[in-house]
C-alpha cells in the first residue's frame, strides 16, 4: 500500500497525539480467523439445538459472562 504524504497516527510522539486527541492504532492479538474458528466451534457444540434453542443458550452464556 502506498502512502500519500502525511503522518500516520503510530509515527506521531505521544504529547503529540495527546494534543490532538488522537489514539494509537489497536493491536490485534486474536486474530479475524481465530475468531470465526473458534465461533464455528461453539456452534458446533450447539448443533442438536434449533435456532431459538441456540441463541436463548447464547444469550445466557453472555449475562454468565459479566462478571
Amino acid at each position: 500500500m502506498t502512502r500519500r504524504g502525511g503522518v500516520h497516527v503510530d509515527e506521531l510522539p505521544a504529547a503529540a497525539r495527546k494534543r490532538l486527541g488522537l489514539r494509537r492504532s489497536r493491536q490485534q492479538t486474536f486474530k479475524r480467523e481465530q475468531l470465526r474458528s473458534e465461533a464455528l466451534a461453539v456452534l458446533a457444540a450447539l448443533k442438536h439445538l434449533t435456532a431459538d434453542q441456540r441463541r436463548r443458550v447464547l444469550e445466557h452464556a453472555i449475562k454468565v459472562n459479566e462478571v
